[in-house]
């Protein structure tokens, strides 16, 4: 009796297992995956490969006809390929938990075009380049630019893909190089700026991304060098014209050497590239003379946003000289020409001179070569007279100065 009915157990088990190994089968994904796979396959092939049999299978062009099925079939193609696009995307924009619910996009993105929000964007090589506000694609309001290795590029105001507001620029290593005010992706308005070390430059006015109005200039001990006005990132030598030695000690806060000739004093600011000269009278106090002219110890002149070092250049914007000739040197010329040529040749070299030091930084000039000679070019612009030092006729100058037309 047990045998029987081990039997017909085995006979219903084997009638069984069949249809649940067919079941397992139908079920299983990698079967239905190349099912799938094979109808599609099946379906392109059966639908390229039907020829077209009569004219009716076929589209006019412009005189050309083309297969009605190819027609469909570039269709179908384009319309996987978009499917599949807007997949990939919506795939990355759809990373809210990790990315506490602002969405990513690639920066070439047409979908960005059309988003007004807070988002991430992507550089080329997958980097994040960008994190902020934008309005219909243009980075505009808050946000913060990066660059391939991380570090911080801007951050601040945009207004249509620029800087353009209130922000903070950092220089490649990522630290600070200016805060304040942009416009059209310049330093414009109010700002800071800074060296690389970190150390205040300046702070002040700027326009154009140049320092450009009132300011203050710092050394590299972050010590005031001087206050005042500056025009195309430079200093407007000519406001000290005028001004006593008293009243240059506000613009001028730097290292000085004082140089003295009888009641003349011609004063060497060593951080600003610059001397200034003033005529004393007799049994006048140093700090009431009146400075007469401003040397320039540099070899191009600075106007607008170019520098111009040539003689040629220099009558094409300030017109002809109102002189030009051989001259001999007089007491601050000879200062400016033995400082220059402390560091490199420079005219016709050193001019010979006679002086006695006082202190460290003040030197009486006993006398000097006055047969030393230089040839000038002046030209006037406005109430400013404006002449260039050479060493003769020629085109290149090696320093400057400038004085009042009514001196």
């Amino acid at each position: 009796m047990q045998n029987l009915f081990t039997v017909l157990v085995q006979t219903i088990k084997s009638r069984w297992a069949g249809l649940v190994s067919k079941l397992k089968l139908l079920t299983n994904w990698n079967f239905i995956r190349t099912k799938i796979i094979a109808k599609i396959r099946d379906f392109f092939y059966s639908f390229l490969n039907l020829k077209p049999r009569n004219k009716n299978d076929y589209i006019t062009v412009f005189g050309w006809m083309i297969s009605r099925r190819l027609v469909h079939a570039m269709i179908i193609v384009i319309g996987v390929l978009s499917i599949y696009y807007i997949a990939s995307e919506t795939s990355i924009f759809k990373q809210f938990g990790q990315n506490g619910g602002i969405k990513t996009y690639k920066y070439d993105s047409v979908r960005l075009r059309l988003v007004s929000d807070n988002v991430r964007i992507t550089g080329k090589s997958g980097y994040l380049a960008y994190e902020g506000q934008v309005e219909k694609g243009y980075v505009t309001g808050k946000g913060t630019l990066y660059s391939k290795e991380g570090n911080v590029v801007y951050e601040g105001d945009f207004v249509n893909n620029k800087y353009e507001g209130q922000g903070l620029l950092n220089y490649p290593s990522g630290n600070t190089m200016y805060t304040g005010q942009f416009h059209d992706n310049l330093f414009d308005g109010e700002g800071t700026l800074y060296r690389e070390d970190g150390t205040f430059e300046y702070i002040g006015e700027f326009d154009l991304g140049e320092k450009n109005g009132k300011g203050v200039l710092y050394d590299n001990g972050e010590n005031e060098i001087y206050s005042g006005a500056f025009s195309s990132d430079s200093i407007v030598y000519s406001e000290l014209l005028g001004k006593t030695v008293q009243e240059a000690a506000d613009y001028y806060k730097g290292s000085q050497v004082l140089y003295q000739m009888d009641d003349d004093i011609a004063v060497y600011m060593k951080q600003i590239e610059g001397v200034y000269y003033g005529k004393g009278e007799e049994d006048s106090l140093d700090d009431s003379i009146k400075i007469e002219s401003v040397y320039v110890l540099k070899d191009y002149f600075g106007y607008g946003n170019t520098n111009i070092d040539t003689i040629t250049k220099l009558k094409s914007i300030l017109g002809d000289p109102i002189y030009e000739g051989n001259s001999t040197v007089v007491f601050p010329e000879v200062v400016c020409i033995n400082k220059l040529n402390e560091s490199e040749n420079s005219l016709s070299g050193r001019v010979t001179v006679s002086t006695t030091e006082l202190y460290s930084d003040v030197i009486e000039v006993n006398e000097f070569d006055n047969k030393y000679v230089v040839y000038i070019y002046s030209f006037r612009r406005g109430d400013l007279i404006y002449s260039f030092v050479c060493k003769g006729q020629g085109e290149y100058f090696d320093f400057y100065y400038v004085s009042a037309a009514d001196a």
